[in-house]
């Protein structure tokens, strides 16, 4: 296959042997090999000044057959495979090229600390462990980003929500958002970063942690049981039933005295669905307190609508929920 790559960049293999290395080439299994056949006669280029060469053989053919005749199926034949083994070999090149860069910056901590990301659309939830052994509950409409040297850099990106539960280390841990960030050492907590709401709050369940924002001076440091939320400018302390925002790593959606606004904002992620509320203002003082667990939306829908005084409509068209006052 060496001698056959050789006459390929040369441009004098036939038709017969060209098919067969293409052939070859795209086998995903054989890109090593490609990559040990590559490697000797790209570091030659690099090591010497290569002239260019000229195939005169090949050139003369081609030009013969230009000259004779141009119509000719033979000679059209002749020419398009020609163009095809020219523009291969520029192909070629370029993955030499990106091959070259891969094996001498393989081993440099930029490649080495590749980004990775869990998006989770709405309507699912997930969870997985981080390569320090840190667990992570992520939320519908949520994405968060790491670094492959999580491991000696625990620095996370989040934008919607999380519950973590950190392992104990020396190295901190911090989870960035673009309204806060929250940093810790070793405790399970949740986080939720709405940026489209201007929405930032932080729930401790377990041991304590220091939550910053760039415009707000002051730092907010949080035990088990606290929350804090970013109102206005400044933090808001309470302590919190810790279940109530936490849950949603269980299945369950618990609301104490929550508006009808903010009741649709976390079905329309929760179920992966658009609803409007009416202009009426009756709707903006209704509230709920229950939980939700495993029930459908058109279950959900009418446990909303017994208890309250709300009708409902869904346009198949626009696959919009409508809520009105009834």
């Amino acid at each position: 296959m060496n001698k056959l790559l050789t006459k390929y960049l040369q441009s004098v293999c036939t038709p017969v042997e060209f098919h067969k290395l293409m052939e070859w080439m795209v086998r995903p299994e054989n890109e090593p090999v490609i990559s040990s056949l590559m490697k000797p006669g790209w570091e030659k280029c690099m090591d010497e000044d290569v002239e260019d060469q000229a195939n005169p053989e090949l050139w003369n053919k081609i030009r013969k057959a230009v000259e004779e005749n141009e119509k000719s199926i033979t000679r059209r034949r002749l020419a398009i495979y020609t163009w095809l083994t020219r523009a291969a070999a520029v192909l070629i090149l370029g993955l030499i090229l990106s091959n070259l860069v891969f094996i001498r910056k393989a081993s440099t901590p930029e490649l080495q600390a590749q980004m990775q990301t869990m998006t989770v659309p709405n309507g699912a939830r997930t969870n997985f462990t981080l390569p320090d052994g840190s667990k992570v509950w992520l939320n519908s409409g949520s994405t968060l980003t790491w670094s492959s040297g999580f491991a000696t850099n625990r620095l996370l990106e989040l934008e919607g929500e999380a519950y973590f539960e950190v392992v104990k280390s020396g190295i901190p841990f911090f989870v960035n958002t673009s309204l806060g960030q929250v940093e810790v050492t070793g405790t399970a907590f949740n986080v939720k970063s709405l940026s489209g709401e201007q929405k930032f709050e932080t729930t401790v369940e377990e041991g304590s942690v220091n939550v910053f924002c760039n415009f707000v001076p002051k730092i907010a440091g949080l035990k088990s049981g606290q929350q804090a939320r970013l109102v206005d400018g400044h933090w808001e302390l309470s302590r919190v039933e810790t279940e109530i925002f936490t849950s949603w790593k269980d299945g369950k959606i618990i609301f104490r005295k929550d508006y009808l606004p903010d009741v649709a904002r976390r079905l329309e992620r929760w179920y992966h669905v658009s609803i409007e509320l009416d202009d009426d203002p009756r709707l903006q003082e209704i509230h709920y307190t229950g939980t939700l667990e495993m029930e459908s939306f058109s279950e959900v829908l009418e446990l909303l609508k017994v208890t309250a005084s709300i009708n409902y409509t869904y346009n198949d068209k626009t696959r919009v929920i409508k809520i009105t006052h009834r």
